[in-house]
């Protein structure tokens, strides 16, 4: 489909991709399954992309594994499921966290771009900070800076931490991630990626991009995972399979297990933990033995053992904040399903945002 065009090469495959590439030039991706476009920056804008009508644009970014590249950050929040929730709300907060953590490493910003792609039913943002003379020296490094801020920052402000679960994806920063660019949509979905305020056009297009071809005189910055170990790659290659978002299946197969408990709120899965959090209508507290005016209660399903316990986000009373329940083993019908899940095998080459 675009072989042929001024040394533009395509291939079925990331690997043959990788083998082909000669010079200074970057590989794209295209629709799903992914047909791989190995073309310079220039080429690619002008005789590729910006002639298509935005709606066909299926184009990402790949975001190499072990190279220099900027901090971006993925945004979503299902409408449908929140309608209350302001994805730019969401954003400030986020923004805040990171923002703070950057100070803490004496790092500036330089520059800071947001694209949206929202509609009606999905907010979706995509955040990309530009750091004054430094770059990450990989994608595993923003990931491990992402997830020292949850931990060590979010973690304390319990609401903060529960919106970040529920909305931000740490399951970008895996090998070879696929990350849509500016001007570009989901096939079916009509959802354009731009960033206000800016003409879509090569030098805004090029200067959104996560990965530069060229890290000039920018100086290599790294992060350590919470625990202080050295920054990893989130994915199967890492031996840490991720489940942000949810397979269908399990997810109706948790919610059908709560809701004998009790109407559910809303789900969301922390790849760091391997937990699901579930948070529950009720205000009747088995700890409290009693009802809280607003705070509910929620379970915690944990992956590792297919087991769950109730706990409480009341933060008033000792019986709340030190209950733990013991753990229970889930339905058989819903251990299966996270099983099958978890053994399913995923290619780190088709995570797509």
């Amino acid at each position: 489909m675009f072989s042929g065009v001024y040394g533009v090469i395509t291939t079925n495959t990331l690997d043959e991709a990788y083998k082909r590439r000669n010079g200074p030039k970057r590989i794209f991706a295209y629709n799903v399954p992914c047909t791989y476009i190995v073309a310079r920056e220039k080429t690619f804008f002008k005789h590729i992309m910006e002639p298509m009508t935005a709606g066909d644009r299926f184009f990402y970014e790949v975001i190499e594994e072990g190279k220099p590249c900027h901090l971006y950050i993925d945004i979503d929040v299902d409408l449908e499921t929140y309608r209350s929730i302001d994805v730019h709300m969401v954003k400030d907060m986020v923004c805040g966290h990171v923002e703070f953590g950057l100070r803490e490493m004496e790092i500036e910003i330089e520059n800071i771009l947001v694209a949206d792609s929202s509609n009606n039913k999905k907010g979706s943002l995509h955040i990309l900070y530009r750091l004054k003379n430094k770059l990450w020296r990989n994608n595993a490094h923003v990931g491990a800076f992402m997830r020292s801020c949850m931990e060590r920052r979010v973690k304390m402000i319990p609401e903060d931490y529960e919106m970040w679960h529920m909305f931000v994806d740490m399951c970008v920063y895996s090998r070879n991630r696929l990350f849509r660019m500016t001007g570009c949509t989901k096939k079916h979905q009509n959802r354009i990626k731009l960033i206000k305020g800016q003409e879509f056009n090569y030098e805004n297009w090029l200067n959104s991009l996560v990965q530069p071809i060229f890290p000039g005189d920018c100086e290599l910055i790294e992060a350590n995972e919470p625990d202080g170990s050295p920054a990893v790659y989130i994915g199967a290659k890492t031996g840490q399979l991720t489940l942000s978002n949810l397979d269908s299946t399990i997810k109706e197969k948790l919610l059908e297990f709560t809701r004998t408990i009790s109407s559910v709120r809303g789900i969301s899965y922390c790849p760091f933990y391997r937990t699901w959090s579930i948070n529950l209508q009720t205000k009747d507290c088995i700890f409290k033995r009693g009802r809280h005016q607003k705070n509910t209660m929620y379970v915690v399903v944990y992956r590792d053992d297919q087991t769950y316990r109730m706990k409480c986000w009341n933060e008033k009373y000792p019986c709340c904040i030190e209950g733990m329940q013991e753990k229970l083993a889930l339905p058989d019908t819903v251990k299966k399903t996270i099983q099958e899940y978890m053994d399913f095998p995923i290619s780190p080459s088709v995570n797509i945002d």
